[in-house]
């Protein structure tokens, strides 16, 4: 999926902040085409929007008719690189409706299939969502999946970091082993061979 900004990039002439501003809150889009774009957490703090093809079309279409905000001296030109990112609507389509389950899926773990045992953040919504934050198992894709919660705490012992993994045997016989492992699990306190982070 590409960005907002990405694709408004590729729209030679415009202003893009004005043209943003408008796709976001003026008449260029319906409803229904503004419903198409979407929010992505790009890290803790910033979030990202990413334009599916129907927001994108309808973007697209207002450009080569004239209706978005222009540079001076400059007018709709071609859009190749704009016309190639709808050239993949039906992937992207598809991209969504497994996104759409994904997120479903942590409230409806009849949802998840084997390969979603690969993807450790969405194993961890799923637990959290039906069993709590602590270990625990559930079956899941006809597979039972275990998880184990440890906390390791921080050298002043103010702050906990956990140590989360979860264990199953696929389909396939293969045992398969997913962890996030903090970074207070290999400081002096969690250390018995540094005497538990005490003074000597």
């Amino acid at each position: 999926m590409r960005t907002l900004t990405d694709f408004l990039a590729d729209l030679p002439g415009i202003m893009p902040l004005k043209t943003r501003k408008l796709v976001l809150e003026g008449g260029i889009l319906s409803k229904s085409e503004r419903a198409d774009i979407y929010m992505r957490q790009s890290n803790w703090i910033d979030v990202v929007l990413e334009v599916g093809p129907d927001a994108a079309t309808a973007i697209l279409l207002a450009y080569k008719d004239g209706r978005l905000p222009m540079k001076k001296g400059c007018a709709p030109t071609g859009a190749p690189r704009a016309e190639i990112y709808l050239a993949e609507s039906a992937m992207l389509r598809e991209q969504l409706a497994e996104r759409r389950r994904k997120e479903r899926a942590a409230e409806d773990p009849s949802l998840i299939v084997e390969k979603d045992l690969s993807d450790h953040r969405l194993l961890d919504r799923v637990f959290i969502a039906n069993i709590g934050k602590g270990s625990g198992s559930m079956e899941l894709a006809g597979i039972t999946v275990h998880k184990r919660v440890t906390g390791y705490k921080s050298n002043s012992g103010k702050n906990t970091g956990w140590h989360v993994s979860f264990d199953w045997v696929g389909s396939d016989g293969q045992r398969r082993h997913s962890e996030v492992v903090p970074t207070e699990a290999g400081n002096r306190r969690n250390d018995p061979d540094r005497n538990w982070g005490l003074p000597e």
